[in-house]
């Protein structure tokens, strides 16, 4: 990959999520992990893709390895809801990493998509550990999730740049 100046400038933006106001479900969701792991999450955003419900728990850095010893049990009580636990750090390439974080990530590639007006962030996975689809998800639903979650929950500091999140296979 050739690298510029201008992937500086967008893969190290400082970036702050935008949650909606908590509804009541978001609230029990809040009191049940708090009441689970002892740690307050920064953030829970709800995101659907296609009937699948995903829950992401944004914890602060320092607790984030605590809290992901609970994560199997989590998922074991909420049940038919995809949970995540994510490290949330404000700056963009920092949460790429946090948001796939069991995957070994080959390289990373920012492409401008004129057509869209966006910059597309393309994430490259080694094809021979089968990786790829684990990052995808079912049907693509958790790359979808991210880039809904890129679209509607995280907002840039220094300016708009919209962008979308792409995964790709590579040799």
């Amino acid at each position: 990959m050739f690298y510029t100046i201008l992937d500086d400038l967008i893969l190290y933006q400082q970036l702050t999520l935008k949650p909606s106001k908590y509804s009541n479900y978001e609230l029990k969701l809040h009191n049940y992990f708090y009441n689970k792991t002892q740690i307050n999450p920064t953030y829970i955003i709800l995101i659907n893709i296609e009937g699948i419900d995903f829950i992401f728990f944004f914890v602060k850095q320092d607790r984030y390895f605590q809290a992901k010893t609970f994560l199997n049990s989590i998922r074991n009580n909420i049940k038919h809801k995809k949970v995540m636990i994510i490290r949330f750090d404000n700056i963009l390439i920092n949460l790429i990493f946090n948001l796939f974080p069991d995957l070994c990530i080959d390289d990373i590639e920012i492409e401008i998509n004129k057509v869209r007006g966006k910059y597309e962030v393309s994430i490259c996975f080694l094809r021979e550990l089968n990786i790829y689809h684990i990052a995808v998800g079912e049907r693509g639903s958790y790359i979808k999730a991210v880039n809904q979650l890129m679209d509607k929950h995280i907002t840039f500091n220094n300016s708009y740049t919209p962008l979308t999140i792409k995964c790709r296979a590579t040799n």
